[in-house]
């Protein structure tokens, strides 16, 4: 039954009981006096009861009618005074924010600072930074904004590029002595490579004439830490493809080599991603403009 029973219909008679009319009732409400008469007697209808006594010149609540009326002017203030909570909410600049994206020099050298100066001129707002390494769904995992790396196939969100990441193939200069270079893509496979997420390189040939090729590598070792892939190829223990920010400082040292000069890896790029929701909160609207803004400097 409840289901059936219209909240205007209860506002109108609440609002009717209040002023003892249909047409105070009526003017309060904006609509005409037929509409709340019209609605008060639905809402007996539906009830099978009688909720006011009516005559040409007043009202008068039945039992039923004092005790309906008691009960849901106190359940429609309550109503009214959460739905005002929950639309000052959603334009206040508090409350928490939760950030998922890639860990590693993208996720602390990145977007750490855009998050730091976000929250200097927001500092009512509560930021949850996570770097999981998994792909996770903003819904069920209840993120408000995602960072991705790569091509973005899901339709059930919003993605805005944020940049483009270079990357390089790199080896040690300990792993090029005892193995050699390489010197096309195709030679990866008898090479020990250290692979992250994905194991199918793709390169663009650099001159007149670019051409794509694609490469299965084979994994000496699998990991998900783009740290751990470095210092692996550090240590001499093969070849990896990340992005340059990953390793420019140790290339700088000479602790890694650049490989297939003739070849350019793949460029991946990276996109900040949130719900197609249609109502934000206002934190996270201005905490997806400010990424933007910052990713755009």
């Amino acid at each position: 039954m409840l289901e059936s029973l219209p909240l205007a219909d209860i506002r109108a008679f609440v609002m009717t009981a209040d002023h003892g009319s249909f047409t105070r009732a009526a003017e309060q409400l904006g609509v005409s006096r037929s509409q709340v008469s019209k609605q008060v007697t639905a809402l007996e209808q539906a009830l099978g009861v009688s909720l006011m006594q009516r005559s040409t010149r007043s009202l008068r609540l039945t039992e039923s009618g004092h005790l309906l009326h008691a009960q849901c002017r106190s359940a429609l203030g309550d109503i009214t005074q959460i739905v005002t909570l929950v639309r000052e909410e959603r334009n206040a600049m508090r409350g928490r924010l939760r950030i998922n994206s890639v860990g590693g020099p993208i996720g602390e050298r990145l977007l750490a600072p855009a998050v730091h100066a976000f929250m200097q001129t927001w500092p009512q707002v509560q930021v949850e930074l996570d770097f999981s390494s998994h792909r996770v769904n903003l819904i069920r995992d209840d993120f408000d904004i995602a960072l991705r790396m790569g091509a973005l196939e899901d339709a059930d969100f919003i993605a805005r590029p944020l940049m483009t990441l270079p990357y390089v193939v790199v080896a040690s200069p300990d792993y090029l002595a005892r193995h050699g270079a390489p010197d096309t893509p195709g030679e990866l496979v008898d090479h020990r490579c250290l692979v992250g997420s994905v194991s199918r390189w793709s390169f663009t040939a650099r001159g007149a004439e670019p051409r794509e090729l694609q490469v299965d590598v084979g994994g000496q070792l699998e990991c998900r830490n783009g740290h751990v892939l470095v210092s692996g190829a550090i240590a001499g223990n093969g070849i990896i493809r990340v992005p340059r920010l990953y390793c420019e400082s140790a290339i700088a040292r000479g602790e890694l080599q650049e490989l297939l000069s003739d070849w350019q890896p793949a460029d991946v790029p990276l996109s900040l991603i949130y719900h197609r929701e249609r109502h934000r909160p206002l934190r996270t609207v201005r905490l997806i403009e400010h990424l933007l803004e910052w990713f755009a400097r």
